[in-house]
């Protein structure tokens, strides 16, 4: 199949997969749960600015609505002074129907005219100012400076009213049924209404209406609210006094119905209509002569804003780290991998049969470790390849020397036992012993039945070699084995003894009148359950210098000596100190060891330790 490549289950895909999910999974998990917790923030702040913000305009709104009542209340003032307001209504200032003196009524109408204008200018957004008197049907109506009196046929709407100060709701100024000459437009206004009676009674002497410009109200809340939100001021009735935008009574009380409900006078509401989506915060205004509700709507998408700015905010900085953490991943599990890889190649390298390839990773970390320690196992494994195909070399020699000192073995064994017999004849017990130790020899030797033997056997061997050293040198030659006993069943290598003995006659052996030459062949068994062979003379030794070589030979294992003289009798003498070395290390413990050291007075001395496994020692 072409164009598809399936995931491999590898290391590499593996550790990218673990990285992205520790990279991604936390910095989405901190994106939503940090847009939560901003939203829940943004909410909670909203409703206290907001309850805070209608709280103020409440204020602002009651404050000033009660210094337009205050400025109504003006017709009360000096009630029993003449030329008073409350005077003038209260003794029927004109009297249409038996008219005394019109220079009398022309005097008290603008006495009233005044009065209204003081009551016109004394706040700045008053439109106009109307004075119905009950009795006489009549309407005052001051306009700026302007006052137009007449009489309707029929008495306005509202002078039927004879209960308390009210409020009319939002509308278009009118002249109430007279005509006045003004150039001036009408505009949305608000009434206060104020009936006036004859006190003490409820006798209704006249109404007052001031009408108010609606754009005091709008300037009194501007700071409410802003371009994506909406404020209403509705009266309890659910007509509409305030709207920062237009709106249709419908719209109004759709949302209305929830807030006149509510359990409380001021809160917050949650809306979701098809024509608003969003919370709706409220406060109620109730006086004796108003009851009207502040409302303000604000959208999910206008008191959200701040959170998702703060989210996006929070997406453009988690990307940015993200597409590093990315990056890095990628980098890391490259870095990681790519060694691996490069390793793998070089194992499959040597599967072929290359065993010197040259692992070529060059890094600190546990990867560059495992190189070295993998070059350093197979330089190991190579040594070791070296040193059996030497000791099979070896071995090979020593059969082959053998066989060639095998030249019909029987007949040396009968030549040997008839040389026994005629020495017995001749009572000659010596060269009967002497033929003897050499059998043993030839038999020890010329064997080639196993490749380890017991230690014991090993010291018999060496035993009848110095048997016939000391009938060659007599007196000159004293020879000292002391074997422990529990060392005896030890298995060891062939022949790991002699060539060290045999060393000793070929270059250390001195003779001499004054002192025999003298050998200390010593095994035992260490308490920590290794083997100890200790062979010592007294022969001419080494320098300090020599012994430094003789270790440095021996320390070079399997490669070439190009060292001469003092070390030189290392590798003589057939299978040689070294041998012996890696003989012991082969078939025992690789940390077996030996080493050459000055023994005292003079003389040489050769220290084999050898660790035994659990079940070595018979």
């Amino acid at each position: 199949m072409s164009g598809f490549v399936p995931f491999k289950n590898t290391i590499r895909n593996r550790l990218m997969l673990l990285l992205l999910a520790a990279t991604i999974l936390p910095i989405t998990t901190s994106m939503i749960i940090s847009y939560n917790a901003t939203k829940s923030s943004v909410t909670e702040e909203s409703v206290a600015m907001n309850t805070r913000l209608l709280s103020l305009g409440k204020t602002n709104i009651v404050n000033y609505m009660n210094n337009i009542n205050q400025k109504s209340l003006a017709v009360y003032n000096a009630m029993n002074v003449p030329r008073s307001l409350y005077y003038l209504l209260e003794h029927d200032m004109e009297d249409e129907v038996f008219p005394n003196d019109l220079t009398d009524v022309i005097r008290n109408r603008n006495l009233l005219k005044d009065h209204l204008y003081n009551i016109y200018q004394s706040v700045q957004e008053f439109h106009q100012v109307r004075l119905y008197v009950v009795k006489t049907n009549a309407t005052y109506l001051l306009r700026n400076s302007d006052m137009k009196v007449g009489q309707t046929e029929k008495p306005p709407r509202d002078a039927e009213y004879t209960g308390k100060t009210s409020i009319e709701p939002t509308h278009l100024s009118h002249l109430y049924g007279l005509t006045f000459k003004t150039s001036q437009p009408e505009e949305p206004v608000f009434t206060l209404h104020r009936p006036i009676f004859r006190a003490p009674s409820d006798e209704l002497l006249a109404r007052l209406s001031i009408d108010v410009k609606l754009s005091v109200l709008q300037d009194l809340n501007r700071q409410l609210y802003d371009e994506a939100e909406r404020l209403y001021i509705v009266d309890k009735s659910g007509r509409v006094v305030l709207a920062s935008q237009e709106a249709k009574q419908e719209e109004v009380l759709e949302w209305f119905t929830k807030v006149r409900r509510a359990d409380s006078d001021s809160g917050y509401i949650d809306q979701k209509s098809s024509d608003f989506k969003g919370m709706i915060f409220y406060d109620r205004i109730q006086t004796d002569y108003m009851d009207w509700y502040l409302v303000k709507l604000s959208p999910y998408t206008h008191l959200y804003e701040r959170a998702g700015n703060i989210a996006r905010i929070n997406a453009g900085v988690s990307i940015g780290f993200l597409a590093i953490a990315v990056l890095a991943t990628l980098y890391v599990s490259l870095r990681i991998t790519r060694p691996l890889q490069r390793l793998i190649g070089y194992v499959n390298k040597i599967e072929t049969g290359h065993l010197n390839v040259n692992i070529d990773i060059q890094s600190n970390d546990e990867i560059g470790l495992l190189a070295r320690r993998f070059r350093s196992m197979m330089q190991t494994i190579n040594n070791l390849i070296l040193k059996e195909y030497r000791l099979e070399i070896a071995s090979k020699t020593n059969q082959l020397k053998a066989l060639q000192a095998q030249v019909n073995p029987h007949f040396l064994y009968n030549a040997m036992q008839s040389i026994g017999t005629v020495a017995l004849q001749h009572k000659d017990m010596q060269v009967y012993s002497l033929l003897t130790s050499l059998g043993k020899m030839m038999r020890y030797q010329m064997s080639t039945e196993s490749a380890v033997v017991e230690l014991s056997r090993e010291f018999e061997y060496v035993q009848a070699y110095l048997d016939l050293q000391k009938q060659r040198f007599d007196t000159g030659l004293e020879a000292t084995l002391r074997i422990d006993p529990r060392t005896k069943g030890v298995f060891v290598p062939k022949m790991i003894l002699q060539p060290i003995v045999e060393n000793f006659f070929k270059h250390g052996f001195v003779p001499s009148e004054a002192e025999p030459a003298r050998l200390l062949l010593v095994s035992e068994l260490l308490p920590d359950g290794s083997l100890s062979i200790r062979i010592e003379d007294n022969g001419k030794g080494m320098t300090e210098a020599q012994l430094d070589a003789a270790a440095q030979a021996l320390a070079a294992g399997d490669q070439p000596l190009t060292q001469g003289g003092a070390v030189a009798h290392i590798d003589e003498g057939g299978i040689g100190l070294r041998n012996v070395l890696s003989r012991l290390r082969l078939h025992f413990h690789p940390s077996s060891t030996l080493e050459l050291y000055a023994a005292h007075p003079h003389g040489l001395g050769v220290l084999m330790h050898i660790p035994l496994e659990e079940g070595a020692v018979l």
